[in-house]
């Protein structure tokens, strides 16, 4: 489980001393200091900095009650590469099923330069600010001209919103350093929220003032009193994004609100976070979910009679999946909040997630197998909260089957799945099982087995130092499914140049691929090669990995402070059966290896032996048997990779011509 925690604000709050006292982080106005400093001790390596940022949120009476944000924020850009950072884009949310969007309004923005001591500050004009319009959000977006580095840009605009039930979040945290961040909440008091502080940073301070008679919401309703709450942190690391994470919304440091309850000036409370028996009945009672799910007579002659005349067997329940998954195809929309019927989707053969998923939940049901639908997350969406129902945040949707004691997850969005196998995107570590007659609850999601990458070569070493064979590689599992998709999309002639991750000396003469169509069964690539030469003078130099597990480390930060999350279970092994020239012998074989990650992690073991007096045997297996690591295991899984590395790159096989 995620070491990432969200913390109450009922909880106590720690402080935490500030630094950089070289600049003004206390104030939005640009001083001679922040012009004049060159760098951010905290983070040597930032091309821009936040000195600091601001935002205020309240009802406000002068704009009709709606939730109105100020911002403000001033950047210093350290370097050319921080001139990127001069261009700022606020995205505006929007609703798609009403007109209702936000609007930024009174738009300042100035770049501030040191010209001979002095210091110049130049406008962004209006021609310089843009506008977009895409599915989901507007976008309004300004670029700073003639920003170099020792500039410090400042920017400011008020959001307006008439989301009033959908409170602001504040991020604290982002892909640069922040020296001062704060957000000051301004809430009346008959509204109450659920308010969580996530990403695992301390604040620097936190007040609360409470204001009498603040905001009247008509001419017939009296004064009410006010909350202003203050949340400031400081100091605060770029976050920066790395291979093997879910959804950096997971762990960036910021607040969030949700609408618990709102108390009208009659007494009445109108209450807004659901219960889980409260999101239960409305998912079962939705025209686009519960009720779909129940029309079994919509799919009645989807199926063949010989499929659905079998036994209710686990090779019927394949065979419903198999059909389903070629028959029907996935159009590339998730879409779950949207209109569904089951019958335009049995008519049309095509359709969301939702709607090809839901086809499969009702063909099953109808042929009276034990199956139920999850709401899921997927791995960009991030984590569904599951303190407080928010059916709203869930974003993908697939099925479970139960036979003979087994549960089976399945989707037939992706024709390179085989049963019972999720795509990659929706292993998001839980979900919610639907039970349409009862309660919902909570479903692990992590494959059970290990996705499989195996290699098996054959080769023979040549006298001028070349060496010829083959390599019969096996994948299965989720390293099956990426490389058939791969080759689907590239094709077979570029499976060596671009997928096989060959060393550099490798060269394959001859592709065969096999199983490409039956993902039931492991994909299976076997090249010919003929692998350049490595002689130098009367010795051959043979390192006995043609191909490589992976190609580089993937973890290079300092530090992380987020999980590494895999997905799913790997194992990598590798077998190489080397014949040496006539006339040749062993002088030297690589060291053996073997290397162990804490708690049964994973494992590392690397050999050589001579088999005989013309052959030598290298073996390599690396397992890595965790589908998520916390943050303490990263120091070690850094030096794992750079130990597998080292291991393929520079374990030589030494071979000397006889005297």
């Amino acid at each position: 489980m995620s070491k990432f925690f969200t913390l109450v604000f009922l909880l106590c709050i720690s402080f935490v001393p500030a630094q950089n006292s070289n600049y003004s982080t206390e104030e939005f106005e640009v001083s001679r200091e922040d012009l004049l400093a060159t760098n951010y001790t905290l983070d040597t390596t930032a091309h821009a900095v936040y000195i600091y940022e601001s935002g205020f949120t309240e009802f406000d009476p002068d704009e009709d009650y709606e939730v109105v944000t100020d911002y403000k924020a001033k950047i210093k850009i350290l370097d050319k590469q921080g001139i990127d950072y001069a261009t700022i884009k606020v995205p505006l949310g929007k609703n798609r099923d009403s007109d209702k969007v936000m609007e930024l309004k009174d738009f300042k923005a100035h770049t501030f330069k040191l010209v001979d001591g002095r210091i110049v500050k130049k406008k962004v004009e209006t021609s310089a600010t843009f506008e977009s319009e895409h599915k989901f959000y507007n976008e309004f977006s300004f670029a700073f001209p003639d920003v170099e580095p020792g500039d410090v840009i400042q920017f400011s605009y008020k959001i307006v919103s008439p989301f009033t039930f959908d409170f602001r979040t504040w991020e604290f945290q982002e892909d640069i350093p922040k020296m001062h961040s704060q957000f000051t909440s301004k809430i009346p008091g008959n509204y109450e929220y659920h308010t969580t502080l996530t990403g695992g940073r301390k604040l620097h301070k936190h007040e609360d003032k409470v204001i009498e008679h603040c905001i009247s919401f008509g001419i017939t309703s009296s004064m009410a009193g006010c909350v202003e709450t203050l949340y400031v942190m400081k100091d605060i690391p770029a976050f920066i994004e790395e291979d093997y994470m879910t959804s950096e919304d997971n762990y960036i440091a910021k607040i969030e609100y949700e609408l618990k309850q709102v108390t009208r000036t009659d007494g009445f409370e109108r209450k807004y976070t659901l219960t889980w028996d409260d999101a239960d009945k409305e998912i079962r009672t939705s025209s686009n979910w519960g009720k779909q799910w129940k029309k079994d007579n919509a799919v009645e002659d989807v199926l063949p009679d010989a499929i659905s005349s079998l036994p209710n067997t686990l090779e019927k329940a394949k065979k419903i999946y198999y059909f389903i998954q070629e028959n029907y195809k996935w159009n590339g929309e998730y879409d779950i909040h949207g209109d569904m019927n089951i019958k335009d989707i049995v008519d049309s053969k095509s359709g969301s997630v939702l709607a090809i998923n839901s086809l499969l939940h009702n063909v099953y049901a109808s042929e009276e197998f034990n199956v139920s639908p999850v709401l899921a997350s997927t791995r960009r969406n991030g984590f569904a909260p599951r303190v407080h129902p928010a059916i709203s945040e869930y974003n993908y949707f697939f099925i479970q089957l139960n036979l003979d004691g087994k549960e089976y997850n399945l989707d037939v969005t992706d024709e390179q799945l085989d049963f019972g196998r999720l795509p990659f995107r929706a292993l998001n570590t839980y979900a919610r099982k639907v039970n349409l007659n009862g309660s919902s609850d909570w479903m692990a999601i992590e494959p059970n087995d290990f996705s499989n990458y195996a290699f098996r070569d054959s080769l023979k070493v040549h006298k001028d130092g070349t060496a010829s064979g083959t390599s019969n590689q096996h994948l299965s599992g989720y390293h099956a499914v990426n490389f058939r998709n791969k080759i689907k999309e590239n094709g077979k002639e570029k499976i060596f140049q671009d997928l096989s991750k060959a060393q550099q000396f490798t060269r394959s003469t001859d592709i065969a691929v096999e199983n490409l169509d039956d993902v039931e069964n492991g994909l299976q690539i076997e090249y010919t090669l003929e692998n350049v030469s490595q002689k130098i003078n009367d010795l051959i130099y043979l390192n006995p990995f043609s191909f490589q597990f992976f190609e580089k480390n993937p973890f290079n930060l300092d530090e992380r402070s987020y999980p590494i999350d895999f997905g799913y279970k790997n194992a990598f092994s590798y077998s190489a059966e080397i014949h040496i020239p006539e006339g040749y012998s062993v002088k030297e074989l690589p060291e053996q290896k073997a290397i162990r990650l804490p708690g049964n992690g994973g494992a590392l073991i690397f050999n050589a032996v001579s088999f005989s007096e013309n052959v030598v045997m290298v073996q390599c297996r690396m397992t890595l048997s965790q589908t998520l690591y916390t943050p303490e295991y990263y120091d070690g899984l850094k030096k794992f990779f750079n130990e597998l590395l080292t291991v393929q790159s520079q374990s030589l096989i030494v071979l000397e011509e006889n005297s």
